[in-house]
């Protein structure tokens, strides 16, 4: 017995996370024998090594070739196809001086069901990839799924409702496809729920990760039906209030109900040529239609869709059943928890097992843990200086190693925390400790009010929770009251978010109501039985939040490692007891030590500069021809330079690398080296006037993906239109206004304004080619250690113009 309460944390632990990353693999891939009805990735990856051979961008010669599949797909199906042309608008800016703009190409295929008048489902994906990317999963995958649905829904059909399957493009310059569809296309009356797919990486277990209003009834709806769901209603809570945006964003701003679904593992591969179909985890296509397929089935065939009801709490266990419940079930539980820590409180008060100050040492132990595991960690996210694409990407060469060890530091304060609690240790060190590394803070990136608040606040903290002793059950009992607290004011606020906080609380209170039931019996088999209860609900409650940590690090982690902070508090209720009988042995500090050490040695790997052949960094450099200066230049718009763009930008009779602004496209000094001018293809820009309205109008070059056109008035423009359709882009006078438009029309793009008195304007357009000059010297090729990211190796050709009236 001594010694399973000695190891007993460490047991746990282990299991625990062991339990965790398990739950997070995805399935195997089903085999191309299954049956018709199955969805089976090793058919649908006949189709994304189909679509995602090349990059295939919007504009692109390789997008018409994804296209042309598509259809021949759709068709082969026998769906009713239709091709839905159209232009999509974003605002780029917030102050409306900055505009996208594509001439988009939505397809659709239409299965029939029996009763055409119902409202359909509507499964969307998008067909298009970034540049440089050849898109195997975004959205390749996406899209493949989609086929592979629609094949099996067809060969047990009819169904009761139409299912429409729309493939948007142009989701990457800004959600182009999906707001031509949305805001203009009259298909979408039919519409009553959208399913999406998309993936932000290109392994992992898919998650459904966001769900339209009034979720409820579908919830209810996937938790029966899904294969091996994942979700949970903290991240769609979470994912509301970020700036993050899939299609599915326009069919949340329309009201439709609907299910939005991705996987994000391995993110080195998302937007970056990584994205290949040998390089995707098939498994994470298998898991997307393990999910999608049984539920849309379901929905096909229901005589009504769910109807709109409050959103539900929710989430998986495991990776293996999907529990969803009301609100009103979470004041149940949060009752049920309220029960048993008051009926553990009152009785461990009575018996004389712990003091009302020892409970309160406990409450702030566990705001302890919270606050010096989020310094530490937010310290070593100071440290990475994670302030560029370039730096982003670096980390995800190893993340693993970053998540690694951002989680056993988490550990280390926890089980710091404890055994200072269990020691009885003094205040004035960990005080100190606390502040200065909250002031450390401040040393990478400037002042740091985030770092300086954590510190003040471990500060305060170890001063309530320091200095006495304090035993398992004070620790135990203060915790849960703390986590009971907040996940009261969570239910109130975002019922949502309550999912990661009442069930270990609920595990948590279950344990401790145990003890206080059982605990100080002489039977030894009964207190073998507690002991092995305990380390079963640790187990449980570590494998339930290392795998909700791991996602959600996954998504936010780079940004703020100390995310991981929240996940070592909800552990530690669960973990307390166990934590405290190691605690107070001699080896406790030497293994928080031990710990730490190991965290920061993981961390400072992942922080090391540069890629691996398997893993490449990412780097940049691009051609720019100014034809109306008859100059070129290669250009990095990364803020460090690597080995190959150090001898690529100056290797056609080019100078130095320096960093030079190149307006109004390049207002930031980028790094550039002026080149050897060649020919290069040129679009036509005239700048003119009718009467009161200025006409700019740039037809572009033969294999123009993209165009920027900038303008700077002297005085008031109004009025614009673009291609004689009214748009919203402000020009103000001395200002930049510009308008972005992917796949422009090869018989020009017009963009008119109202002027009125007198004035001028420049005008300068930037358009885009795939691929170096012909003629001019072509760059080494790159090592395998490097990739390139964003408009690497493009042609950009820059005209002006300019008028006064």
């Amino acid at each position: 017995m001594k010694t399973i309460r000695f190891l007993g944390f460490w047991i746990c632990l282990v299991i625990g996370l062991a339990l965790g990353a398990w739950s997070q693999r995805p399935p195997a891939s089903v085999s191309v024998s299954a049956p018709a009805t199955a969805f089976s990735a090793d058919r649908a990856m006949t189709d994304v090594a189909a679509m995602a051979q090349k990059p295939h961008p919007t504009g692109s010669a390789e997008i018409a070739k994804v296209r042309d599949h598509l259809l021949a797909r759709i068709n082969g199906m026998d769906l009713e196809v239709s091709v839905r042309p159209g232009e999509g608008f974003l605002p780029y800016s917030k102050d409306g001086r900055a505009l996208g703009v594509a001439a988009v190409q939505n397809l659709v295929g239409v299965l029939p069901g029996k009763d055409r008048t119902l409202p359909a489902i509507l499964v969307m994906s998008h067909y298009d990839s970034v540049h440089n990317s050849p898109g195997a999963a975004d959205d390749a995958t996406g899209t493949a799924a989609a086929l592979e649905i629609a094949r099996a829904l067809k060969a047990d059909g009819p169904h009761l409702r139409d299912v429409i399957f729309l493939f948007t493009d142009a989701e990457e310059p800004g959600l182009l496809g999906a707001d031509a569809f949305f805001a203009r296309d009259p298909m979408l009356a039919r519409v009553g729920l959208v399913l999406n797919m998309e993936a932000r990486g290109d392994a992992g277990r898919a998650a459904m990760f966001q769900t339209g209003p009034g979720n409820g009834a579908l919830m209810s709806v996937f938790a029966r039906e899904a294969k091996g769901p994942s979700a949970n209603s903290m991240a769609s809570t979470v994912y509301e209030k970020m700036p993050n945006d899939t299609d599915f964003t326009h069919a949340v701003k329309k009201g439709l109900p609907g299910l939005n679904l991705a996987f994000i593992d391995d993110q080195l591969a998302y937007h970056t040529p990584l994205a290949r179909p040998d390089h995707l985890e098939r498994g994470s296509l298998q898991h997307i239609g393990d999910q999608a397929l049984p539920t849309l089935r379901a929905l096909a065939d229901a005589p009504s869709l769910p109807a709109k009801t409050d959103n539900a709490i929710y989430s998986d266990v495991l990776g293996l059943f999907l529990i969803s419940y009301p609100p009103v079930v979470g004041w149940v539980l949060l009752g049920l928890a309220a029960v048993l820590i008051g009926v553990t409180a009152w009785r461990t008060l009575k018996l004389g097992a712990a003091s009302g100050w020892e409970i309160a040492r406990g409450a702030a132990g566990l705001l302890l843990i919270a606050s010096s595991a989020g310094l530490v960690l937010h310290l070593a996210g100071r440290a990475l200086m994670i302030q560029d694409v370039q730096r982003y990407y670096g980390l995800l060469v190893r993340f693993d190693h970053l998540l690694w060890g951002a989680g056993i530091l988490a550990v280390a304060a926890g089980l710091g925390v404890a055994t200072a609690q269990a020691r009885g240790a003094k205040r004035v060190i960990p005080c100190v400790v606390a502040l200065a590394l909250g002031g450390a803070c401040s040393l990478a990136g400037g002042f740091d009010p985030i770092g300086l608040g954590l510190g003040v606040a471990a500060c305060l903290f170890a001063a309530l929770a320091l200095g006495f002793k304090t035993d398992a059950l004070g620790a135990w009992i203060g915790g849960m009251i703390v986590l009971l607290l907040l996940a009261v004011a969570a239910q109130v606020l975002a019922p949502g978010a309550t999912v990661m906080l009442t069930w270990p609380l609920l595990v948590a209170a279950i344990g401790a109501a145990l003890v206080i039931g059982f605990g100080g019996t002489r039977d030894k088999r009964v207190a073998l039985a507690l002991t092995l209860a305990l380390c079963v609900l640790a187990t449980l409650s570590t494998a339930q939040l290392s795998a909700w940590g791991a996602w959600t690090f996954a998504g936010v982690g780079l940004l703020e490692p100390a995310i991981l902070a929240l996940f070592a508090m909800l552990a530690a209720p669960a973990l307390s007891p166990l934590a405290h009988d190691f605690a107070a042995t001699r080896w406790a500090w030497r293994a928080a030590g031990v710990l730490a050490i190991a965290g920061i040695a993981l961390i400072a790997n992942a922080a090391r500069l540069g890629g691996e052949p398997e893993r490449p960094a990412i780097t940049t450099a691009l051609h720019v021809a100014d034809l109306s200066t008859g100059k070129a230049w290669r250009v990095a718009d990364q803020p460090r330079l690597d080995a190959w763009t150090k001898k690529t930008l100056p290797d056609d009779g080019g100078s130095e690398p320096k960093k030079e602004a190149l307006a109004p496209f390049w207002r930031e000094p980028v790094w550039m080296s002026q080149t050897r001018a060649v020919p290069v293809a040129a679009p036509q820009l005239t700048v003119d006037r009718a009467e009161d309205r200025l006409l700019v109008r740039l037809i572009p070059a033969p294999g123009a993906e993209m165009v920027s056109i900038r303008l700077r008035p002297s005085a008031p423009l109004s009025t614009p239109r673009l291609n004689g359709r009214p748009i919203t882009l402000a020009a103000e006078p001395g200002k930049w206004s510009n308008l972005t438009y992917h796949a422009p029309d090869p018989n020009g793009v017009t963009l008119s304004f109202t002027t009125t008195g007198t004035g001028k304007v420049e005008v300068a357009a930037l358009e885009y080619h795939d691929g170096w000059p012909q003629l001019a010297k072509a760059p080494p090729a790159k090592p395998p250690e490097l990739m390139a990211y964003g408009m690497s190796d493009k042609t950009a050709v820059l005209v002006r113009g300019g008028l006064s009236w």
